[in-house]
């Protein structure tokens, strides 16, 4: 595989955040799967890091991949699952999977069997994020409430949020991840910014205007560092802990080689990997990156 590099331009895209002081990151496309798949949108990586859950949102189902070459290993859900967006995995192992068309989270039940619904979370509008706690608590995104809502022990504990651009509001909530210190990232699309709390839901800061973030979607822990894709930008930021930019993947420009993307939509990481859900090319590539 050749080795591409990322150009910065000092010139930025009307829209997209200039970048040209950070520092380069450089990629290597280790594997893609340019077929196969129809408007994906998030994935998870499983717990033991040999396979990703992806959600196909146009097929209504899960993909399961090889999470080193991509190969396409599996699909489940079909006829139980309606445009799901998102999907994590819990302390048990289960797949909790945000089932955006029927209002609820599906979980299900991983075995040598295969995979198995295994009960719901209800109560939902439209959620498109869901992440899991460090105490067990699930968070889901209300996208079509502007909402979040908080489930202990299988039951809605409360919902917070509402429409808006203040502290704690939302517009179009996409994606939502818990760190392991609890704090609570959502990724406030119609908005542009990503917000932060605390594990009861107190505000603690939101992302720079500064960087320009257009209709970001879906972001992905590593380490100390934060993966966000900014959909609209055509691009994949990595972020510090307090969302300063760290560096970027992707021109801004709209295309599909191994360094160009179309309106990617989430990101999975696992230092020195990274896997784009390249969403509008309808495919997923995997990189090693550096800086």
């Amino acid at each position: 595989m050749s080795r591409l590099k990322l150009a910065f331009c000092a010139f930025c895209i009307i829209g997209v955040a200039p970048v040209w002081a950070q520092p380069e990151l450089r990629a290597t496309l280790m594997a893609e799967l340019g077929y196969y798949l129809s408007r994906p949108h998030d994935a998870a990586l499983s717990p033991d890091g040999q396979r990703i859950y992806v959600t196909d949102m146009e097929y209504s189902l899960m993909r399961v991949l090889d999470a080193e070459t991509l190969r396409p290993i599996d699909t489940f859900g079909r006829g139980e699952l309606s445009r799901p967006h998102d999907a994590a995995f819990d302390a048990a192992g289960r797949l909790l999977v945000a089932d955006t068309g029927n209002d609820r989270i599906a979980i299900y039940a991983l075995s040598n069997e295969g995979p198995k619904l295994a009960g719901e979370l209800a109560g939902l509008r439209n959620p498109e994020g869901v992440a899991v706690a460090p105490d067990g608590r699930v968070y889901a995104t209300n996208t079509g409430a502007a909402s979040v809502s908080i489930f202990r022990h299988g039951k809605i504990e409360r919902t917070v949020g509402g429409y808006g651009s203040g502290a704690g509001q939302f517009s179009r909530p996409h994606d939502i991840e818990v760190d392991r210190d609890g704090r609570v990232y959502v990724v406030d699309s119609g908005n542009h910014r990503v917000q932060v709390f605390d594990a009861e839901m107190n505000h603690v800061m939101t992302s720079s205007p500064v960087l320009g973030l257009n209709e970001p979607k879906y972001l992905a822990f590593d380490g100390e560092r934060i993966w966000l894709a900014d959909e609209d930008n055509h691009r994949v930021l990595l972020l510090d802990r307090e969302l300063n930019v760290l560096g970027v993947l992707g021109s801004g420009r709209r295309g599909r080689t191994g360094m160009e993307f179309y309106k990617p939509e989430a990101v999975l990481a696992r230092a020195p990997f990274v896997w784009v859900i390249d969403t509008y090319n309808d495919r997923i590539v995997r990189l090693r990156v550096t800086q």
